[in-house]
């Protein structure tokens, strides 16, 4: 007798509310014995192999789909199953051998090779000859497709080779001018991952949209080369660039990032300046809660500092005097009076006394956390991303910040974990998802997991149509993984 769908699936969803989940796979097995092509059935008994802890298993189910998915030409979602079952059993021949047909058939040669590659080590740890033998041809057929198809442009412009850094720079700078942000920057990256010696120019450009009045662009510029010199263990270049960058505009985000690095330096010096710079931005764009926090941690750190008083007195103004003694005014303290304080006489004597034990505003655990990292207070600021995770519409952002945190701190693993919670979690916009997976790969290859890195690299390079420089990351970790060019 033919099994009920619907009922079956109702008893499995009620088995699985009851925490029956071996019962609800048993529903599961007997529907597809019954309907063995529905394949929506057969995904989601593959889901609860996952739950189950049984990675064999959920293989099977996800590949069985896409394998009928590709047979059947629908390339996109049988990529989308195999990745899945990747996920679960990283090292799965088969389906890394699925993943590069498809990439292949895609037009996405560097994907591909780089499956192949991850292939041709397994084959090579079980001694399997003629499956390397296997990977090895069609490394070489992929290469010679893309010869062929590379000669004709390369005969054209025998002047100047693709991979050129002063070409690629040209070519980012007028990406950029036509205000295409994205691949601008992607090129920056490129060059930079080429040249590290034109960092300097790619400072400039930043800095030079940013006196143009295109601070976002500018900034985007100069995250790039900093990102770069982090990447290449210069902690100094990337707080030099930030620092030319933030004298010539006074943006926000890259304040708030150089306060961050000066922090992780031990930069006492840089990190007081840069706190001041970020208190004044915060101010002038009207932010007194955010610019309070800071300049009471520069005063407590200074109480002599005329400025510093100064900057406290205008956050006090701008939040209504909050936090003072039922905000009355009055005199300000001998001493503490500078030009210009006319027309703000607010008695700081409260606030002063209590400098330390006064805090951000609670009402938003994330700003909270945002105002500590700002303030160089990292422990402060994990405690209150944890808050701010709770909210499930902020989970995915503060989970994204520990995780950066963490990573900032040198505790890898735990950076991992938080940006990998982050990676399963619905980003406000899809360049914040990308990100998180970037920055994910980043710390997966500092803690020495090259492969989970590479895998997730794919993913972002497949998902984004090509992210800052993945694909050149996703092609040297693939050699590195090797150890040589299989040609």
């Amino acid at each position: 007798m033919p099994t009920d769908r619907e009922a079956a699936l109702k008893k499995a969803e009620k088995l699985l509310r009851q925490g029956k989940l071996d019962g609800a796979i048993e529903e599961y097995v007997r529907l597809i014995d019954d309907q063995p092509r529905d394949f929506n059935s057969i995904n989601a008994l593959g889901d609860l192999y996952v739950r189950a802890g049984d990675p064999d298993r959920a293989v099977a189910q996800f590949t069985r789909v896409a394998d009928h998915l590709f047979a059947e030409g629908f390339l996109s979602k049988a990529q989308a199953l195999y990745k899945k079952a990747l996920k679960v059993q990283p090292r799965h021949e088969h389906t890394l051998m699925q993943l590069a047909e498809t990439a292949s058939r895609q037009g996405l040669p560097v994907d591909a090779r780089a499956y192949l590659r991850q292939l041709l080590e397994r084959r090579r740890e079980r001694g399997d000859e003629r499956g390397v033998a296997e990977c090895l041809a069609r490394l070489r057929a992929l290469e010679e497709s893309e010869s062929e198809s590379e000669a004709a442009p390369a005969a054209r412009s025998p002047e100047a080779p693709p991979e050129d850094p002063a070409r690629l720079l040209d070519a980012a700078r007028e990406e950029l001018t036509s205000g295409n942000e994205r691949q601008g920057r992607a090129g920056l990256m490129r060059v930079l991952t080429l040249d590290p010696g034109r960092h300097g120019a790619v400072v400039e450009i930043g800095i030079e949209l940013a006196r143009q009045g295109r601070i976002e662009s500018g900034f985007g510029c100069v995250d790039v080369a900093s990102d770069a010199a982090l990447l290449g263990g210069d902690l100094t270049r990337a707080i030099d660039a930030l620092a030319a960058f933030v004298r010539a505009a006074p943006h926000i985000p890259g304040l708030i990032k150089l306060v961050e690095l000066c922090v992780d330096a031990g930069l006492d010096g840089p990190l007081r300046e840069a706190q001041g710079q970020l208190a004044d931005a915060y101010l002038d764009s009207g932010q007194g809660a955010e610019a309070r926090v800071i300049a009471e941690d520069l005063l407590e750190q200074d109480p002599e500092s005329e400025a510093h008083a100064l900057r406290l007195r205008r956050a006090v103004a701008l939040v209504g005097g909050e936090g003072t003694a039922g905000g009355t005014t009055g005199g300000v303290p001998p001493g503490k009076t500078g030009a210009g304080d006319a027309s703000v006489e607010i008695d700081l004597s409260e606030v002063l006394a209590g400098i330390g034990s006064v805090g951000p505003p609670a009402d938003d655990p994330y700003a909270r956390a945002l105002e500590h990292l700002a303030a160089g207070r990292p422990d402060e600021a994990a405690a209150a991303l944890r808050e701010a995770g709770q909210a499930p519409r902020m989970q995915a952002k503060a989970a994204a910040e520990l995780g950066r945190l963490y990573v900032r701190r040198g505790d890898l693993q735990a950076g991992v974990e938080w940006l990998g919670r982050a990676a399963d979690l619905r980003p406000e916009t899809p360049e914040d998802g990308f990100a998180v997976l970037y920055e994910l790969a980043e710390a997966l290859e500092r803690l020495g997991e090259p492969a989970r890195a590479l895998a997730i690299l794919i993913d972002l390079d497949a998902d984004s149509g090509g992210y800052r420089d993945a694909r050149a990351r996703i092609e040297q970790l693939a050699r590195a993984r090797t150890g040589s060019d299989p040609r």
